[in-house]
């Protein structure tokens, strides 16, 4: 057999596969993302279970095959553990939606090395970070959607030009109008909405602390931002994490 491949990876979803093994779907920095089946991981490699969940931070070896879709994992370890996201809900919750939200925007075998720093460092500031879980979800959404190429305009309007003050989305296109070339529409961004928009944009991750949004406006930034994914990515409307985000994050 040949030599493994190996990767940096974040856990995306794991499930049993039967008595024994497990299936993993993984997001890898070199590889994209990618499925294994970890053999005996139920059965016999104790702490397997607990080392291949999601969001965990790995370093995975596994054979490769073109013709397989589910290869065969050699060997994993850590690379950094996140302690405190399995001890608070809302840091729990924040995580779970930006992972599940990864997988449904990423395809297979397509590397995104920038994603990759994008996850890695959300769940690192996730982790580290002593409340306002939301303000970190809505920097992964926000940079997210401008590593795949739909980052959105909350400057000018897209009709007409005008310098946003504040906005609407229309929904049919998912671009922000101004209220003159759009006056009604459900989804609705202030003016301290957009600054914070605006705020996310220019701030780097680790600075995430200095922002300090009102609660109303960090609630519209971040419907905007699930109605500008869920527009843009197939598959995003059906997360099954957001009900439960959006309990504990109340």
């Amino acid at each position: 057999m040949s030599n493994p491949l190996s990767s940096e990876a974040v856990v995306l979803r794991m499930v049993n596969y039967s008595d024994s093994s497990l299936i993993v779907r993984l997001f890898t920095e070199l590889y994209g993302k990618v499925t294994v089946i970890a053999k005996g991981a139920r059965r016999i490699k104790q702490g397997m279970i607990g080392l291949l969940q999601p969001p965990n931070h790995l370093a995975v070896w596994y054979h490769h095959k073109e013709q397989r879709e589910v290869q065969n994992l050699a060997k994993s370890e850590f690379v950094e553990r996140y302690p405190r996201l399995a001890g608070q809900l809302p840091k729990s919750a924040a995580a779970m939606v930006a992972i599940e939200m990864l997988d449904r925007a990423v395809q297979d075998s397509d590397p995104h090395p920038v994603i990759f720093r994008l996850i890695t460092s959300t769940l690192r500031r996730l982790d580290q970070l002593d409340g306002d879980e939301r303000t970190v979800l809505h920097f992964f959404q926000l940079h997210l959607a401008r590593q795949l190429g739909f980052a959105p305009h909350f400057n000018a309007c897209e009709r007409c030009g005008r310098t946003l003050s504040s906005a609407t989305m229309n929904e049919a296109t998912g671009r922000l109008l101004c209220t003159h070339c759009q006056p009604h529409d459900t989804i609705r961004m202030s003016g301290p909405a957009l600054k914070h928009l605006r705020d996310l944009t220019a701030t780097h991750i680790s600075q995430l602390q200095t922002l300090s949004p009102a609660k109303k406006s960090s609630r519209e930034v971040g419907n905007f931002l699930l109605q500008h994914l869920f527009y843009h990515v197939d598959g995003m409307r059906n997360l099954r994490s957001i009900k439960f985000w959006e309990r504990v994050s109340a």
